[in-house]
């Protein structure tokens, strides 16, 4: 509406923005109001009374029973599902070390490395090695290799009688005294027998004596040395311990033997006697065995165990390996042997025997076709064709011992590796051809009529002979040190050692001839084939296995196959 009164329609009018103005920023004083205070007001607590009200209650109500007809379905009939079964592998958790203390996980060492990490377990039983190195000495001079002749039976089967003395005692003293003191007295013994032989020329009563006193220490330490070695030394050792400590122990000494014993059979008025060189090795031998006794001797974690030793068994096996540091191995070591003890503490001595005797049975056969191969038959052939054929050489004699010794190196390196059943038949194999061939050439057309060219090949057969016999019976002392329950390891093996020793003693009794020779060679060669046709079908493999799965293996007659 104007000012005349007229009214317009209205109109849309655009919108326009202006522009921000820019006013400068006032400041105001700060105003500072005091706080408004109100007095406290302070009403009376309010109580009020409880109310009770009564529960409501209502009528029961009685609804009438509804009765439905049953349902009869018709019973449906699906295929049966027949699903493969799934074998998965058995999952083996180590034991969880405890928190505090500093454990590390250092990785599997290869080659010589691996050698120097697991070497404490070999020095661990490095004594009875010493030991044994005298004995096979001893069992060289009773078979043979002597230049003293004409001694009587009783001085050529005393060593192997005190050796079964030994054995026996041994057996009595498994797991109750500490084979630390038993290798130390066992040392004491060799020590004293040498001192006896170097002090002694050409008295046989001191020289039985000092058979005597070496035989015993043999005796009672062979058990316990092929226990603990079984207990100590890791699966992928095993076999080349047990095999370095005993079997090659034992050549070491007969090729010492061998030499000393034939160097001084032509050298014999010179006043000093190979016996007493003997008897100065023992002595030496003796002495260091006591010192490697008290110091690097490590007793079996597995007892330890079993005695409730679990602190002790830990440090234990901590020395055993090198750096001497707890790691991650140590307790899978440790939770190994719990599985081994549980598998047998709950048998009794009755089940123990039992289960051992497959293993019994195939072991003392082994150990006495072992003794079969070097024997008065043996040795008594091989002076005659050396003596035939090469007068007063040296050297026939040396190469026959180092034969053996040869095929025992062999096993060391390749048992843990090829395996101890290859190594066990290929040899009994061989061993057998050679027995058969040497069992052709003795007879009175060839040897008797000084054919020099049928002695030389005898002389190659024996020393043949010889090395196939060592690499086929090296394996066993990997089988005895694995194959027997724990609660009568020692005392299987002990009784295994006994029967080994009965056939020196029987076989050192019997008279050389040229057609007992002959017989002799045909007959072992017989008993190596029989062995061998047998044992494709029940020596086990237990190369790089746990000892309780080792010992598995054994409690049946039945093994075929060349895997573990």
């Amino acid at each position: 509406m104007d000012e005349s009164g007229k009214t317009y329609p209205p109109q849309a009018l655009p919108v326009q923005f202006q522009t921000a103005q820019n006013y400068p920023a006032q400041s105001y004083p700060a105003q500072n109001y005091p706080a408004p205070s109100y007095p406290a007001q302070n009403y009376p607590a309010q109580s009020y009374p409880a109310q009770n009200y009564p529960a409501p209650s209502y009528p029961a109500q009685n609804y009438p029973a509804q009765n439905y007809p049953a349902q009869n379905y018709p019973a449906q009939n699906y295929p049966a599902q027949n699903y493969p079964a799934q074998n998965y592998p058995a999952q083996h958790y180590p034991s969880a070390p405890p928190q505090h203390l500093n454990v590390l996980n250092i990785p599997p060492d290869q080659g010589c490395m691996a050698n120097r990490r697991n070497q404490p377990q070999s020095q661990a039983v490095g004594a009875a090695g010493l030991i044994f190195i005298s004995g096979g000495m001893n069992i060289a001079f009773s078979v043979g290799i002597r230049y003293m002749v004409g001694l009587s039976v009783h001085v050529r089967i005393c060593w192997f009688i005190g050796a079964i003395i030994g054995a026996i005692i041994s057996g009595f003293l498994a797991n109750r005294v500490s084979k630390k003191y038993i290798l130390q007295f066992s040392s004491i013994l060799v020590t004293i027998g040498g001192i006896v032989l170097a002090c002694t020329y050409h008295k046989v009563p001191a020289i039985t004596a000092a058979l005597y006193l070496d035989g015993i220490a043999n005796g009672l330490i062979f058990a316990p040395t092929l226990a603990l070695i079984g207990e100590i030394s890791v699966c992928q050792k095993r076999g080349g311990l047990a095999i370095g400590i005993e079997q090659l122990c034992y050549g070491a000494g007969i090729v010492l033997q061998t030499i000393f014993g034939t160097i001084w059979w032509w050298y014999r008025d010179t006043g000093f006697s190979s016996l007493q060189s003997h008897g100065i090795l023992s002595a030496v031998f003796g002495g260091i065995a006591l010192i490697f006794a008290s110091i690097f001797t490590i007793e079996s974690p597995v007892i330890m165990l079993a005695n409730g030793e679990e602190q002790a068994a830990i440090h234990a096996l901590r020395r055993l390996q090198r750096p001497s540091i707890l790691t991650t191995d140590t307790y899978q070591q440790l939770d190994e042997h719990k599985r081994y003890l549980a598998l047998n503490k709950d048998l009794t001595v009755g089940e123990s025997i039992s289960e051992a005797i497959p293993a019994f049975v195939r072991l003392v056969t082994l150990r006495a076709l072992n003794a079969m191969s070097l024997t008065k038959f043996v040795v008594d052939a091989m002076l005659m064709v050396t003596i035939l054929r090469f007068k007063k050489a040296v050297w026939p004699y040396a190469v026959f011992g180092v034969g053996r010794f040869f095929g025992q190196i062999v096993a060391v390196f390749c048992v843990d590796s090829v395996g101890r059943k290859k190594l066990l038949l290929g040899g009994l194999l061989l061993a057998s051809g050679m027995a058969f061939g040497l069992g052709s050439q003795f007879s009175y057309e060839g040897l008797l009529l000084y054919q020099y060219n049928s002695v030389d090949v005898v002389l190659a057969l024996l020393i043949v002979f010889q090395a196939f016999a060592g690499l086929a019976f090296a394996p066993t002392s990997a089988y005895l040190s694995e194959g027997f329950p724990l609660g009568i390891k020692q005392h299987c093996i002990g009784f295994t050692f006994i029967m080994e020793m009965l056939v020196y003693v029987i076989i050192c009794v019997c008279d050389w001839s040229i057609s007992g020779t002959r017989a002799y060679f045909f007959v072992v060669g017989a008993f190596y084939f029989l062995s061998f046709v047998a044992g494709i079908w029940s020596f086990p493999e237990t190369k790089l296995t746990p000892l309780r799965v080792a010992q598995d293996k054994f409690r049946s007659f039945f093994a075929p196959g060349f895997q573990p």
